[in-house]
């Protein structure tokens, strides 16, 4: 190449590591988050065996090592963009025929490996394998006797395959397609190749005989998907555009042929992105991090900006607004739909039970939130363990006094670089617990937890539990506040009423109300003996909004006027009771 030539060429490479870091610095963080809170790694001889001692082991434990940086959106960007940026540059060392105009094409297998990183089951152990093989067929290629050089790489399947599972198998076909382009076909070339192929074919049937895993999962990756019934695509197109790029460079030599190069390039990228990605998941993603992280006003401005349906960021918009003391006055100016928003019921997932449990732990129903943060975990497809919600059980285990479980979660995570601070903190407090009283957190969720009686948890009674919870400490004003919001999501109003009644004081939030003077419009002639605590201005909005709903108003103009208010989503949106029933009678009747 030219120095000009060079120069450009080292342009593109740095082009690709700039936008895949923008990429997912600032378009998909909360993905890179989610990758580190569904991972567990320790420093420790036991972890390390543990992992290296199943095909492609060490590459899991290398991508573990890499996710834990994932807890900060930056770091996790910058490790993608540099493993991309890695792969690029090794396909380009192996093009040994590769000139300038075939430059563009070593960023086929990076390509494509972008586009898997984007969906969030996809593991990045891939791509840490296919580096390794890379660098392994270089490294190879540096043997000048062909002889020898044949010798140690079937040799070596063995070994880069227990250290990095199906991936590796494209060292050896990397170093036959180097041997021919190179012109060293003799007699011992065709023994290689079916010695190699033998020896691949060999390793695999004996890890399946040494291991529980099925032989699809111990050819194309153990540890390529967190599920292991999904053909990981995108970054087996990786490897298969590895030697498509090397035979494309034997053969593109014209420097007019950059273009094209640099099109084949490009254009998948672009066209396949969209569909590669998912930006609804993000948000939800986001939702879920901001959650954990304690970050309210943050979800309720990004609520402001982008609203979502989805029952899990309504329920992390409405722990929110709780957080914030703003739930009984401000929420039906977020998207509500139904109680479904509020308190999901559980699914058996790996996710949904996660922001859920978080809920169920600020409201103080720690038992509950112990077992959706359990469930969680134990859900996670590949068996992994979590650090988020093992410092979560941590946590919930504190607070109920099972200081030996505790610790045994606690002494895990000490074994971690950012969960080490807490754990060191939290076990000064296991081995003095009278000062969990000190810490506020612990203090103010001890109070409000149940402590003179214990239920069994029913999510059908959430009334019932939430009741219960207030009454054993009134000053639980949370689990108050989820009391009302749940009867007025469920547009129970008679139960509202009743519910209404228990509270010590008036309580007069401006929701509240608004369901009273509703409940009033439709069992009562007129506002004669109403309570008290209706102010003036709602009284006068609703006499409007009456008025308005009598007179047919179109409801985009209705939603306009009061789409902040009780009575919209009363009137407009999810008739819940009778659609709880008709599940129940649906239930009986199958």
């Amino acid at each position: 190449m030219t120095r000009r030539q060079a120069t450009i060429s080292a342009s593109l490479s740095a082009t690709l590591i700039l936008l895949t870091f923008a990429f997912f610095n600032f378009l998909y963080p909360y993905h890179i988050h989610y990758q580190e809170q569904l991972q567990f790694f320790r420093f420790g001889a036991d972890y390390f065996l543990e992992s290296v001692s199943v095909p492609g082991g060490l590459g899991d434990w290398m991508t573990g090592f890499l996710v834990q940086f994932f807890y900060y959106a930056p770091a996790g960007a910058l490790i993608l963009s540099l493993l991309l940026g890695l792969i690029q540059f090794l396909t380009w060392k192996n093009m040994e025929k590769g000139s300038y105009a075939s430059y563009p094409l070593s960023f086929l297998p990076a390509v494509s490996m972008f586009l898997f990183f984007g969906g969030e089951e996809n593991l990045i152990t891939a791509a840490v394998a296919l580096a390794a093989s890379l660098a392994a067929a270089f490294g190879l290629m540096k043997i000048r006797k062909s002889g020898l050089r044949n010798t140690i790489t079937v040799a070596l399947i063995p070994v880069l395959y227990m250290m990095f599972g199906g991936i590796s198998f494209i060292a050896p076909v990397i170093v036959g397609i180097n041997s021919l382009i190179r012109k060293e076909v003799t007699k011992g070339t065709a023994v290689f190749a079916a010695a190699a192929l033998l020896m691949a074919a060999a390793i695999v049937f004996i890890a399946r005989l040494c291991t529980p895993y099925p032989l699809d999962r111990l050819i194309f990756g153990v540890h390529y998907h967190r599920f292991s019934y999904i053909f990981p695509l995108f970054a087996w197109i990786s490897v298969v555009l590895v030697p498509v790029a090397m035979l494309s460079a034997a053969v593109i030599r014209k420097e007019k042929a950059f273009a094209i190069s640099l099109a084949l390039a490009v254009l998948p990228a672009v066209c396949f992105l969209p569909s590669s990605t998912d930006m609804d998941k993000e948000k939800l993603f986001g939702y879920d991090f901001m959650t954990r992280m304690g970050q309210w006003n943050k979800i309720l401005a990004t609520s402001d900006r982008h609203p979502m349906d989805s029952p899990i960021a309504v329920e992390c918009v409405n722990l929110a607004l709780a957080k914030t003391g703003h739930l009984s006055s401000d929420m039906f100016a977020f998207y509500q739909n139904g109680t479904a928003g509020l308190l999901p019921k559980y699914v058996r997932d790996h996710f949904t039970p996660g922001p859920t449990g978080t809920v169920y732990y600020h409201l103080g129903m720690i038992n509950t939130a112990q077992t959706f943060f359990f469930e969680a975990q134990e859900g996670i497809p590949d068996f992994q363990k979590s650090a988020r919600f093992s410092q979560a059980l941590a946590k919930t285990n504190l607070l109920n006094g099972n200081y030996a479980v505790a610790r045994k979660y606690v002494s895990a995570l000490k074994q971690t670089i950012f969960y080490r601070k807490w754990a060191k903190e939290t076990e000064k407090l296991l081995d003095n617990p009278a000062l969990i009283e000190a810490v506020p957190e612990y203090a103010h969720l001890r109070s409000v937890r149940i402590r003179s009686k214990d239920f069994l948890f029913s999510q059908d009674e959430m009334d019932s539990m939430l009741g219960l919870l207030y009454l054993d400490n009134r000053t639980n004003t949370m689990a108050m506040d989820y009391l009302l919001t749940w009867c007025l999501l469920r547009k129970d109003l008679p139960r509202f009423l009743e519910c209404h009644q228990l509270m010590q004081i008036g309580y007069d939030a401006r929701h509240y109300q608004e369901a009273v003077i509703l409940y009033w419009s439709l069992t009562h002639d007129n506002t004669e003996g109403m309570p008290g605590f209706i102010s003036r201005q709602v009284e006068s909005r609703f006499t409007k909004f009456i008025s308005d709903f009598r007179s047919g108003k179109d409801e985009a103009i209705m939603q306009k006027e009061y789409g902040d208010t009780y009575w919209f989503y009363y009137c407009y949106r999810l008739n819940t009771i009778t659609e709880e029933n008709d599940e129940k009678n649906n239930s009986h009747s199958s």
